[in-house]
């Protein structure tokens, strides 16, 4: 567990991007910490995810997203 103040978190925004997955930077202001930010690993998309994810009803007709834009424009 890495601890870092205010300001050199807000410098350095590298700090969490160094951070091993699962990885903790405390940040500290006037030496009390303040908040932990932990680096978690980044769920990949998958068909199944992007499902559960979406506007709409499943098993529906698909959305046409350049027919709505230009729907808006009129």
């Amino acid at each position: 567990m890495k601890m870092v103040s205010m300001g050199e978190f807000y410098d350095n925004t590298g700090l969490v991007d160094d951070l091993p997955t699962g990885g903790q930077l405390v940040v500290t202001s006037n030496g009390q910490p303040k908040f932990v930010v932990t680096k978690s690993a980044r769920q990949k998309m998958s068909s199944a995810l992007a499902e559960t994810r979406s506007v709409g009803r499943a098993g529906t007709e698909t959305f046409d997203g350049t027919a709505f834009l230009r729907s808006l424009k009129k």
